[in-house]
């Protein structure tokens, strides 16, 4: 049977051919071991579609480089891509009704020019295409069943309202008509009606193709039927939640206009209360009334729950995590969960010489998501940890612990749209610093109180929050710390945070960013920073703002030094009782400029859940003023792949400094014999470290 669908489909095949082929092997010779070369596409005409669109309406596929380089590999081996001459019929047939669908009714697809190695057995299709006349939109309009003009028979109050929406989404005179376009209008005005209190409308089209004058006249008919209004609310499935705590967290009541985004937004609400495994919307069949019903069914998460996890980071080591939540604790929809955080260092890799971080911390966090609004939430979490802070001289105690701190952290969180919110926080915490950064310095220990309040914002817009192509992010923030509000360190520190996007073509967008930071020391603070209050109280400060000050460098930061490298550094000793080692120690800075410009696009032969990117970096620290001229930066220049997961992007990028200082190519330990007079050698330059590599998650920016 396979042997007979072979010898029909080399028969079509010979017989869709419309010249004779000539100096290449006769396409009678396939047989079943034949596989596909490569796939290629000619226009005879014009060209409206990327080759990528075209090949993924296709079931034939071809090698792609990868393939390619693994035949290369050894104890890799190219994946099999067997022709199948029926198939390929089928795929010409799908683009003629691509290409039909898009407003090309004639199109024209052969494949004489294919090529087949008998050598090889293998086949390189060609398909030559030939579009010809588009379809154009010659009329639109919009229409009652009765056949009167719709905006005349709309509410005064929703006339104008529905012209500027006309005016957005309709195809304009002269346009390529697409079936894709047709139903996305009719979809829009669909729920543009939805959303302003007609919850049964209907929306019908009729098309009129004039087939010798290419052209299209397209007419909506829109039947919007009665006002309604939210009548009954129904909730099913909850067991230990409340129908009241539910029912707040709806953007409606009952009697209130109907709009069907309020009906998608209250699910939305439902499940962020992360209480079910699923919370769906409906509407119930019904007559066509007045009164619309609406109902929510939700399925109960179990109320308690345990995570253990672990991970890896290049600057932190190895990590796990323990978290215990209970759902719906004490009733109302709160939740309390109890946490064990421990990034142990291990295996990290900051730079040469610089100490591995360790963090240990256990908290617990207290949720309410109703405070006076269904928009607001409260979080409260109590905390205790001990750290290694790598900017801190080590102490003796066991794993160089050389900070412990407890403290309250309280944040209101006011939800503006999706993902676009607004947020105070206020930690009280006392901190006690058990070594100073420099040994020359008295060891005495620093214990004192802090006491901040932060703002912070998400505002913009964007397509896609995770992976956007279009629009632009907004995020400034503020921080306070203040004697009045019982901080013994006091200062200032404001800035923001733009990035912007633009698509390109399907598969490129531009990305942009810009970050800009000032630190401000007050009072006591800003005395003993510049050095008024002598040399100890100096340092003791130093100490207190080192988690303050802002830092460059880093896998989102400027891609060509590692964290927190790019800036100011200074050489220091780390001692232990098995080894002397020597690294560079970031100074920060009081103030902080970023710049991002990244391009992101498809890779050729992959999917599109692959993408490259190029990328320039700029930055710089400051101590007193930012300057903003190109030489006052330090810039890195990369290459990058990502791959899209369900936990999100997975990125490897490769940077090259272009203007590293002179810290950036020597060897720490080198720069410290030299500066100290133990050698008259000057430190050797490495070209090497010129290049950074990352490996993220997540976009950059």
């Amino acid at each position: 049977m396979r042997h007979a669908r072979y010898v029909v489909g080399i028969v079509g095949l010979l017989i869709c051919m419309q010249t004779p082929l000539q100096a290449q092997a006769p396409l009678w010779l396939i047989n079943e071991r034949t596989t596909v070369r490569a796939i290629s596409f000619r226009f005879v005409d014009t060209q409206t579609f990327e080759k990528s669109q075209l090949q993924a309406q296709m079931v034939l596929r071809a090698p792609s480089w990868w393939d390619r380089l693994k035949g290369w590999l050894p104890f890799l081996s190219p994946n099999r891509y067997p022709f199948d001459p029926i198939e390929l019929a089928r795929d010409v047939v799908r683009l003629r009704q691509f290409y039909a669908r898009n407003g090309f009714p004639q199109a024209e697809i052969t494949y004489p020019a294919s090529q087949l190695d008998t050598a090889r057995n293998t086949i390189h299709i060609v398909l030559s295409i030939r579009e010809g006349p588009p379809l154009v939109i010659q009329d639109v309009g919009f229409y009652t069943p009765a056949g009167r003009y719709l905006t005349r028979a709309l509410e005064p109050s929703l006339r104008e309202r529905w012209s500027r929406f006309q005016d957005q989404i309709t195809f304009r005179i002269g346009d390529r008509y697409t079936e894709a376009r047709r139903v996305a209008i009719q979809d829009a005005v669909f729920n543009w009606f939805r959303d302003r209190g007609y919850a049964f409308v209907h929306v019908d089209t009729e098309v009129h193709i004039d087939s010798v004058q290419h052209a299209v006249d397209l007419r909506f008919v829109v039947d919007p039927g009665p006002k309604s209004y939210f009548g009954r609310i129904e909730i099913e499935g909850n067991r230990s939640v409340s129908d009241r705590a539910l029912r707040r967290e709806l953007p409606f009541r009952e009697g209130d206009v109907f709009a069907y985004s309020k009906v998608i937004e209250g699910q939305r609400q439902l499940f962020g209360l992360a209480l079910f495994r699923v919370a769906l919307a409906e509407i119930p069949p019904q007559p066509r009334d007045s009164l619309v019903t609406v109902r929510y069914r939700v399925s109960e998460s179990p109320p308690r729950f345990l995570v253990l996890q672990g991970g890896f980071g290049r600057s932190n080591g190895l990590g796990a995590e323990v978290r215990w939540t209970h759902r719906n604790f004490l009733g109302d929809a709160r939740t309390l969960t109890l946490n064990l955080l421990a990034n142990t260092g291990l295996l990290a890799r900051r730079g040469p010489g610089t100490p591995t971080p360790r963090l240990f911390r256990v908290s617990a966090l207290f949720r309410q998501p109703y405070l006076f609004s269904r928009r607001m939430e409260a979080l409260v979490s109590p905390f205790l940890e001990y750290q290694r802070d790598p900017l801190l001289e080590d102490s003796s105690e066991p794993l160089q612990i050389n900070t412990r701190e407890f403290g309250l952290n309280t944040t209101l969180l006011y939800e503006i749209y999706p993902f676009r919110t607004l947020t105070l926080q206020h930690t009280l915490s006392r901190a006690l610093q058990l070594a100073q950064q420099r040994r020359d310095a008295t060891g005495k220990r620093d214990l004192f109180d802090k006491s901040t309040l932060s703002l912070t914002a998400t505002l913009g817009r964007t397509n896609n929050y995770f992976n956007p192509r279009r629009g632009y992010l907004l995020r400034p923030f503020a921080e306070l710390s203040r004697g009045f509000i019982g901080s013994e360190i006091d200062y200032y520190r404001i800035g923001t945070e733009i990035t912007g996007y633009l698509p390109l073509t399907q598969r490129s967008v531009m990305a942009a960013r810009l970050l800009v930071g000032h630190l401000e020391p007050a009072g006591q603070s800003g005395a003993a920073l510049s050095g008024q209050l002598g040399e100890a109280d100096s340092l003791r400060y130093r100490n207190r703002f080192a988690p303050i000050f802002f830092y460059a460098g880093g896998s989102s930061d400027v891609r060509g030094w590692g964290l927190q490298q790019l800036g100011p550094k200074v050489t220091r000793l780390q001692i232990s009782d098995r080894d002397t080692t020597v690294y560079y120690e970031p100074v920060g800075g009081k103030q902080k400029l970023v710049l991002n410009l990244e391009l992101r696009f498809g890779v050729p032969g992959l999917s599109s859940d692959w993408q490259a990117a190029a990328f320039l970096d700029g930055g710089q620290l400051a101590q007193h003023q930012l300057r903003l001229e190109p030489s006052a930066f330090r810039w890195a220049v990369g290459m990058g792949m990502r791959y899209q997961t369900a936990a999100g992007f997975i990125r490897l990028d490769l940077a090259y400094k272009l203007n590293p200082s002179y810290e950036d190519l020597r060897n720490p330990a080198e720069v410290y014999r030299y500066r100290q007079g133990l050698t008259d050698q000057p430190p050797t330059v490495h070209p090497l470290r010129r290049l950074r590599l990352h490996l993220s998650i997540g976009q950059a920016f």
